[in-house]
């Protein structure tokens, strides 16, 4: 039999219509108000004591812990979800969030469920926190954006408290969701068509000492090296029709970024 290629299967797999495919979706209230009645929706009340936490395997960073007893409950949800039905979870919580969130994005769980509403308090316990948004408007390489994202989890994963947003990665159809918090990425998913008008690419940062101007520097740089590395692979021909050398060494721009990166590490660890 002769299979032929599916117009819904993309970079990363079947186009969805929203980021979180066919996954639960799951909002976190803090506080004692505003969970919503509903016959299909679960209310979880976070009764676990905050030391409730587990270090994710492969992590050793104090940042990388999941909620234990909560990853036992929701499973038990999940598992008689064929007795009683629901579509969504609500989890009241007075605890820590940053555990919460970590745990949807640890492999298992982040693919049953899908945190679609975040508190807007949600990381109000850190201090010299930013918030900004990373926007470009021509089409962004996944392969750029892919080194961009890794060496800033590498440098500052710690204070990347939480980064979500749509990239319009060349190649694709519609834009891809990605997700990042601290040092764990969930799976980018490429959407069927763009939810507005406007498809430039954007990424909203909420950070720990992490400066906007910091950001866009390595990224301005990691992609002109990557698209430089790209045109001299692929002939020497950039879009303007200019010809340019082979990159043997990485542009002085991209090194200054990491550097810049680097010693604001060291200085946070020496305040620390």
């Amino acid at each position: 039999m002769k299979h032929f290629p599916s117009a819904d299967i993309g970079m990363f797999g079947r186009r969805q219509r929203h980021a979180r495919g066919a996954r639960i979706p799951v909002s976190i209230l803090i506080g004692a108000n505003g969970a919503p009645e509903s016959t299909d929706t679960v209310v979880l009340f976070d009764t676990f004591c905050a030391q409730d936490v587990m270090q994710l395997p492969g992590h050793s960073c104090t940042c990388c812990t999941v909620r234990a007893e909560l990853q036992v409950e929701l499973r038990r949800l999940l598992a008689g979800r064929a007795r009683k039905h629901f579509t969504r979870i609500v989890i009241q919580t007075h605890n820590d969030v940053a555990p919460i969130l970590r745990t949807f994005a640890s492999e298992g769980l982040g693919s049953e469920f899908y945190v679609d509403e975040l508190p807007p308090s949600a990381f109000a316990v850190h201090e010299d926190t930013h918030r900004f948004a990373l926007t470009e408007t021509a089409p962004v390489s996944w392969d750029a954006f892919s080194r961009f994202i890794s060496a800033l989890m590498a440098l500052r994963g710690a204070d990347l408290l939480h980064v979500k947003g749509l990239l319009d990665v060349a190649g694709c159809y519609g834009p891809v969701a990605v997700q990042f918090m601290q040092h764990l990425a969930h799976a980018p998913v490429e959407l069927q068509a763009w939810p507005v008008s406007d498809h430039s690419s954007r990424i909203a940062f909420t950070t720990r000492n992490i400066e906007e101007k910091m950001v866009r520097a390595l990224f301005d740089s990691v992609h002109q090296l990557s698209t430089s590395s790209c045109g001299a692979a692929e002939g020497g021909v950039s879009k303007d029709g200019a010809r340019f050398r082979a990159c043997r060494h990485p542009s002085r721009r991209a090194l200054c970024a990491l550097l810049r990166m680097r010693t604001q590490v060291r200085r946070n660890t020496r305040r620390r």
